[in-house]
């Protein structure tokens, strides 16, 4: 259908501006409301090959999705989903060269992935992120598994996914 990716981009630049209303009037209802509907819309996106553009609204949706969940079933099913966005939009932003902004979506969509995958205390989800963020992020791995193990230090933290961040935090501070 022609026109279809400049329509998905339209709705998720107008959600978007949704959401930052909703942000301004801290009106949380709405913002969980307009996360479901840009997960809705990048899903049939990705299912019908339809380019999603622009990506930041939808990696800020999978973010709250996240944050939202309340157990390891829901964290692994938006590790999942996390996963599917990144398979579609790699092939766009992989390449981004752009390494002055922290909050570019590839760069994000790949921390979300991991600290999701941390938070599902599951080893195999845990080597598939830290795979996909040590060879995305190359230059920020270190940090990442730094700032990753301070937060693993923490009581409650299971000594499995400690052990996990640890490793990688070793092999990269080590060959500094």
């Amino acid at each position: 259908m022609e026109g279809v990716d400049a329509l998905v981009s339209a709705i998720v630049t107008d959600l978007a501006h949704v959401e930052a209303a909703a942000q301004r009037a801290a009106n949380a209802a709405l913002l969980a409301d307009v996360a479901e509907f840009l997960l809705g819309v990048a899903f049939w996106a990705m299912r019908h090959e339809v380019a999603l553009e622009p990506v930041e609204p939808v990696v800020n949706a999978l973010a709250r999705r996240a944050n939202a969940a309340r157990n390891r079933q829901e964290l692994a099913a938006v590790f999942g989903l996390t996963q599917g966005v990144l398979a579609h939009v790699g092939p766009r932003l992989a390449p981004d060269l752009e390494r002055s902004n922290p909050e570019r979506p590839w760069r994000v969509l790949h921390a979300n992935l991991a600290i999701t995958a941390i938070r599902t205390e599951d080893p195999a989800l845990m080597d598939f992120a830290f795979d996909a963020l040590d060879g995305a992020l190359p230059d920020e791995r270190a940090g990442f598994y730094a700032e990753a193990l301070a937060l693993a230090l923490a009581p409650g933290v299971a000594p499995e996914v400690r052990e996990r961040i640890e490793a990688r935090h070793l092999k990269w501070t080590a060959a500094r």
